[in-house]
């Protein structure tokens, strides 16, 4: 895990190695065991390092054998020892036992298609010092970011938009789509970001760009792919074993590491699946497990009989609402503003576990692959009431919605579903869907919103990503792929990546194994999520395996943090400094006097709008640090080392 920024140009104009030296160091916190870099003419390559592999030998940017291809690589490469083995075969001699070597001499030998020959977690760059060619590649489900900007003739990409605003590649300009989707979602949605001079490379995707100017870019693996492959058949004890199989299958590949490997332990099915996996197949050095003074949100107890069965040293992480004094900290780590409130909870567990280990297992993509959202359930009745419901009594209902009462000290209760549920029921069932773990609906996102066109953005944001993501009669499998390419990665990997890197720690996901993710997508719907609102139903068969009935039927309680009691008690005067009119006002595209009122609302109990405050909060924050006072790029790179390779012969 790693850092990596670079920039090819193939116009003649110089490039400033020093400032793109400096800007690499931007990125020590998510390599803080050194850097290097390597440029020649026309192309930079620089890398900040976290040291998992091969500790020794594993120095970035790394050469091919031949000295043709310059390799970068932000992330891990879990099968590099097959891979070694195949290309062993081949006639390839290694120097290193890392994972990056294994990468740069498959690309020599394999190309672009090097990337479907992968298992991991990546995102890459290789030059190919020959032809002048720059190859990007991002993983399956876009675990490790990929930022590109570009303009004719050059290109300049990183891990992290901070050295892109520092470098001044960023621009200032905000993407108003990209803006109305975040007040709807919570997160910048598609491949754009907030900033109209960057965007994402997709998950699951590589990209060339070439001297000429001409650019190809291939998607190289769909989950909906898995469409075509037969439901997996069997009686479900075969398939129960099935599933043990990859699970520990995908566990084994990513305990894969030099260094001591920990586990985010919530106490849900999915992290003590992981558990218990990993404990037997390995070590685990400790599990962390955040705790709360409010009794309703801790799942402190259930992470402590799991860690009790397998084994292992459980590490509580005590949350309370000071965590809200940090905003401004998290959202210095956000390439777009990410409001998902759980990140303050990753953010503080994170920073414990760093002090300990390196690397951490969790259980992100369980809910994704398996059907473990409620939201699921959601989105069937709202498509069975609302066909039974004329238009104007949904409208009705929709706007009753400001009505219900909700209990700011309950985690997701029955009011909140039941407001959800209200101000979506005017809406198409595919737009509905998005809505569920969104924050304002697209009606009241413009109204917070100034200008004709930034108006019109919001209003549309939801309808043009879900025309774009769903069917108009989605099916389960059709709302998993939906999740799958976009609250996922735009939302729960990046939180994850941006929360565990800022300490430097490496977060790793067992259940996106592409062989794990391919079965379970194709599972027959009756073992995911039935009409009774069970929920990942094959996977909590397991977790009764190991854990017992009780423990395997515990409701999901998500990850949410206490944001709307907080907000309105100890604070309160967070949100009202951030919130601030004149800060409020910089954004030019924000209307501070419905803020303002919005604030009001909340803090005397007439609306609890929390979450959708927070994203206000994250979103000032993040302008401030991206747009007004971007990034310093300081005097100099001392610390990153300058590395030379032998000229092409």
């Amino acid at each position: 895990m790693c850092g990596i920024l670079g920039a090819a140009d193939w116009t003649g104009a110089p490039l400033d190695a020093g400032r793109l030296a400096a800007a690499t160091n931007l990125l020590a916190h998510r390599g803080p065991d050194g850097g290097a870099y390597w440029t020649e003419s026309g192309v930079f390559f620089g890398h900040r390092r976290l040291a998992i592999i091969d500790i020794a030998g594993g120095l970035q940017p790394m050469a091919s054998g031949d000295g043709r291809v310059v390799l970068l690589l932000n992330g891990e490469i879990y099968n590099y020892r097959e891979l070694r083995e195949e290309l062993a075969a081949a006639g390839v001699r290694f120097r290193t036992s890392s994972d990056t070597e294994a990468l740069v001499e498959g690309y020599r030998v394999w190309g672009a298609d090097v990337v479907s020959h992968l298992e991991g977690m990546f995102a890459l760059a290789a030059w190919d010092r020959l032809t002048r060619e720059l190859y990007l590649a991002r993983d399956r489900f876009g675990e490790k970011p990929l930022l590109v900007s570009a303009t004719p003739g050059r290109v300049t990409f990183a891990s992290e938009m901070g050295p892109l605003s520092a470098l001044g590649a960023a621009g200032s300009d905000l993407d108003l789509d990209a803006l109305g989707g975040f007040l709807c979602l919570n997160y910048v949605p598609g491949q754009h970001t907030l900033l109209r001079g960057v965007e994402r490379l997709p998950p699951a995707t590589w990209r060339r760009y070439r001297p000429d100017g001409t650019v190809e870019q291939h998607t190289y693996w769909q989950a909906s792919d898995v469409r075509q492959v037969p439901a997996a058949s069997g009686s479900d004890r075969d398939l129960l074993d099935a599933l043990q199989e990859r699970l520990d299958h995908g566990v084994a590949l990513t305990l894969r590491s030099d260094v001591p490997v920990g586990l985010f332990l919530s106490g849900g099915v999915d992290s003590a699946l992981v558990a218990e996996s990993a404990a037997r197949q390995g070590h685990l050095a400790a599990a962390f497990c955040v705790d709360y003074e409010e009794s309703a949100f801790s799942e402190v107890h259930r992470a402590q009989h799991v860690a009790d069965r397998v084994g292992v040293e459980l590490v509580r992480v005590p949350l309370d609402s000071s965590a809200l004094l940090r905003v401004e900290e998290l959202a210095s780590h956000l390439d777009d503003p990410l409001a998902d409130s759980s990140a303050a909870a990753v953010w503080s567990v994170a920073q414990a576990a760093a002090a300990r280990v390196k690397v951490v297992l969790s259980g992100d993509g369980g809910d994704e692959l398996f059907g473990g959202y409620l939201t699921y359930g959601a989105t069937a009745l709202h498509r069975s009431v609302t066909s039974l419901m004329p238009g104007p009594l949904r409208s009705l209902a929709g706007h009753a919605a400001h009505a219900v009462r909700v209990n700011p000290a309950v985690k997701v209760g029955v009011d909140e579903k039941l407001r959800r549920f209200l101000r979506a029921v005017a809406l198409p069932t595919r737009e509905a869907h998005f809505t569920w773990n969104g924050s304002w609906v697209p009606r009241d996102a413009a109204a917070l919103l100034m200008g004709d066109e930034a108006q019109a953005a919001a209003r549309s944001a939801i309808a043009r990503l879900a025309a774009s993501r769903l069917p108009a009669s989605p099916s389960l499998l059709d709302l998993q792929l939906g999740d799958i390419a976009e609250y996922l990665p735009n939302d729960i990997l990046a939180k994850v990546d941006r929360s565990t890197m800022a300490h430097g720690l490496e977060s790793r996901a067992p259940f996106l194994d592409r062989q794990l993710a391919e079965f379970a997508l194709a599972l027959p719907d009756r073992l995911k999520t039935t009409s009774r609102s069970r929920t990942k139903v094959l996977l909590r068969q397991l977790c009764a395996r190991h854990f017992g009935e009780a423990h395997a039927r515990a409701p999901k309680q998500g990850f949410s943090i206490p944001l709307h009691h907080w907000l309105r008690t100890s604070g309160r005067d967070v949100m009202r400094r951030v919130l601030a009119r004149d800060r409020v006002r910089t954004l030019g595209v924000i209307d501070d006097a419905a803020v303002h009122a919005a604030v009001e609302d909340h803090a005397a109990g007439r609306r609890t709008i929390g979450w959708e405050l927070w994203g206000l909060m994250v979103l000032v924050c993040w302008y401030e640090q991206r747009v007004l006072t971007p990034p310093s790029l300081g005097s100099g790179a001392p610390d990153l080392q300058a590395l030379t390779f032998a000229p092409l012969r």
